[in-house]
C-alpha cells in the first residue's frame, strides 16, 4: 500500500514575494504534519507509534521536484513544491495514515504550520500500485537514504567499492533489523535469513535527521531472499528509521 500526497508551502506571510527556502533538516515539520493527521484520526495508534520507541513497519521519502540544494537549505520551486510518499505492507496502518492524510487535505491550510515561516498546504491523496515480485531475487532504488547500524550502534553504508567483509556486516545489520521489525510475524521472521544485500550502483551519503549527520547509502542494488519477504520489505522499507524518512525502495 503506497500513497503520494503532493504538499505546497506559503509564506505565512503572502506580502512576500520571496523563494521558498527550508532547512535541509526538514525532518521534524514534516513528522510534525503526519502527527497532527493521525492523532486526529486515530489517538490510540499515534501514541502507540510515537509516544515510545518503535520500530515502524512503514517507510517514508520526501521528493522537491526541481529544488535547489545547497549545504543547509533546500530551495523549492516557485510553486513551493513537494511530495510525501507513505508506503506499507501492514493494512491497518495503512488505512489510518491514509485517514490521516485525507484529514489534513480537509484543514484549512491557515491552520497548518510548516515550522515557523511557513504554512502547508496538504493536496488530495493518490495511491500508487506496487508490482507483484515472484521471483526470490529483484532490483531496487532508493527512494529514501538505506539507514544500518553495526552491533555497536555506529551507522554504516554499503557502496558498490565496499569491500567483501563490509558487506557481509551489512548485510548482518540488516538481517538484524528484519527480524526485528518481523516479531509479530514469525513464519516470515523465520525467512530473514536468507536475504542478501549486493550493491550495484550505490553510493554513501550522509544525511541531517532532527540534529545528527546520519551515514546512509543510496542508488541501485539487489536484494535476495523469499519473495513474501522482499514483497513485505518493498512496501514496508530497508533498514532503520524508515518512519523519518529513509529506508524507502522502489522495483525497477
Amino acid at each position: 500500500m503506497r500513497f503520494g500526497i503532493p504538499i505546497y508551502l506559503h509564506s505565512k506571510n503572502p506580502s512576500e514575494k520571496t523563494e521558498i527556502k527550508i532547512d535541509i533538516d526538514y525532518d521534524a515539520y514534516v513528522l510534525s504534519l503526519i502527527k497532527t493527521g493521525l492523532s486526529a484520526e486515530n489517538p490510540s495508534l499515534f501514541k502507540e507509534l510515537f509516544e515510545k520507541p518503535t520500530q515502524k513497519c512503514y517507510a517514508t521519502s520526501v521528493f522537491f521536484p526541481n529544488a535547489t540544494f545547497t549545504k543547509n537549505s533546500i530551495i523549492l520551486n516557485r510553486e513551493g513544491e513537494m511530495k510525501l510518499y507513505f508506503s506499507t505492507a501492514n493494512t491497518n496502518i495503512g488505512i489510518n495514515f491514509y485517514n490521516a492524510f485525507i484529514y489534513l487535505n480537509h484543514l484549512d491550510v491557515s491552520t497548518l504550520p510548516f515550522g515557523h515561516e511557513y504554512l502547508a498546504d496538504v493536496k488530495k491523496l493518490y495511491t500508487i500500485e506496487l508490482p507483484k515480485i515472484t521471483q526470490n531475487r529483484a532490483i531496487f532504488k532508493t527512494m529514501s537514504p538505506i539507514v544500518v547500524r553495526d552491533n555497536n550502534g555506529r551507522f554504516i553504508s554499503c557502496p558498490t567499492n565496499t569491500t567483501e567483509q563490509e558487506i557481509i556486516k551489512f548485510n548482518e545489520a540488516l538481517r538484524r533489523n528484519t527480524f526485528n521489525k518481523l516479531k509479530d510475524s514469525p513464519m516470515l521472521a523465520s525467512t530473514v535469513e536468507e536475504l542478501r544485500f549486493k550493491p550495484l550502483k550505490m553510493r554513501k551519503t550522509v544525511r541531517k535527521s532532527f540534529g545528527l549527520n546520519i551515514e546512509c547509502t543510496k542508488g541501485i542494488f539487489e536484494l535476495e531472499g523469499n519473495a513474501t519477504l522482499l514483497n513485505y520489505i518493498n512496501s514496508g522499507g530497508l533498514g532503520e528509521k524508515s518512519g523519518s524518512f529513509s529506508g524507502m525502495i522502489s522495483l525497477i
